[in-house]
């Protein structure tokens, strides 16, 4: 197939699978409407919710969420790190359906008293790994 002129000023747009509005509500620049996580990043920023929410937080969703936070608050060792990593393991294969969980590494931290997750999953209607790594501090 020969390709026109109008084919060198179009541009190719990427398709929106996964649409979520962003966390703190910011504006798109341009259109002053509500910006918005696309595909992937709506995934990783639903995963980062999920996960830094208590178990019963939500209101008339008492089972979304995780109990992640409440293990910061033990040792700084490997058990530790075991509990965080069935806890992530379960939280996003229950809440997260439009992620395939692929592994989840828990990494203790404890100059910092942290743990890194670190979290390769798929998307559900691609085969492409996607990384992303969260950090869990106690804050009190």
């Amino acid at each position: 197939m020969a390709s026109t002129r109008a084919d060198k000023f179009t541009s190719v747009v990427k398709q929106e699978y996964f649409t979520d509005f962003l966390d703190n509500f910011d504006s798109h620049p341009v259109n002053n409407s509500l910006a918005k996580a696309v595909n992937e990043n709506s995934v990783k920023q639903s995963i980062r919710n999920l996960l830094l929410t208590n178990i019963g937080e939500r209101l008339f969703q008492p089972t979304i969420g995780s109990n992640i936070l409440y293990a910061l608050f033990e040792p700084n060792d490997i058990v530790t790190s075991e509990n965080i990593t069935s806890f992530v393991k379960s939280t996003i294969t229950q809440n997260e359906l439009r992620a395939v969980l692929l592994s989840v590494n828990v990494y203790p931290n404890p100059d910092q008293s942290s743990f890194d997750v670190n979290i390769i999953f798929s998307l559900i209607n691609s085969n492409i790994p996607i990384q992303m790594t969260v950090i869990l501090k106690r804050v009190r």
